[in-house]
């Protein structure tokens, strides 16, 4: 190939795009809202929402290191982990599904929240459900046939991160203190003013 033959093809190879982290097409009943090249939210007439978000791994990130801290910061957070359970996507990516129940801290109403974390070289790669949590079990039942749509890339040939086993059996830990509430083993002083003289 000559010089002047050459020019055109690195120009195109330059200006394809990189390979998206993840994949995945409105399910039936959801509609796309946002897309960018690191997050989708898609939204079900009921209000129930699903997000598919992706952010980097750093070295030595596995999907049990991810599930831990995943599972330890929603926990703090007053989500309670009800269920646990190994996930697969459409190109065979194993992730491990978690879903918690929790209460709204400003309306005090029941919710739902699933995740599915799947962990590759270079990303983590979420897929989020929530919504009221009378409509959990619907969606919940669902959630297999919405991760075998999902495509996650991002592994290396040979990968141990990619081929990284299932994380154990993990539990919320006690939720932190709302903020303006103090624990709740110890009361509150009130300040008093001294008498005037």
């Amino acid at each position: 190939m000559s010089h002047r033959n050459l020019l055109p093809v690195l120009l195109l190879a330059l200006a394809a795009p990189a390979c998206a982290a993840y994949k995945i097409d409105p399910p039936s009943g959801f509609v796309e809202v946002t897309a960018t090249d690191w997050e989708t939210r898609m939204k079900a007439q009921d209000n129930v929402g699903l997000r598919v978000i992706r952010s980097e791994n750093f070295r030595g990130g596995t999907l049990g290191y991810w599930a831990a801290d995943l599972v330890n910061k929603l926990g703090k957070r007053g989500y309670t982990l009800v269920n646990q359970a190994p996930a697969t996507t459409k190109n065979r990516r194993e992730g491990t599904r978690f879903d918690f129940d929790y209460t709204h801290p400003m309306n005090g109403k029941p919710k739902f929240y699933s995740v599915v974390l799947f962990v590759t070289d270079k990303y983590k790669v979420t897929m989020e459900l929530a919504g009221d949590k009378e409509l959990g079990g619907t969606y919940q039942g669902q959630i297999g046939s919405l991760t075998r749509e999902l495509k996650v890339r991002g592994c290396k040939a040979g990968s141990k991160i990619c081929r990284s086993p299932q994380p154990p059996r993990l539990q919320s830990p006690k939720p932190d203190p709302l903020p303006g509430e103090g624990p709740p083993d110890v009361t509150p002083v009130v300040a008093t003013t001294p008498a005037s003289p």
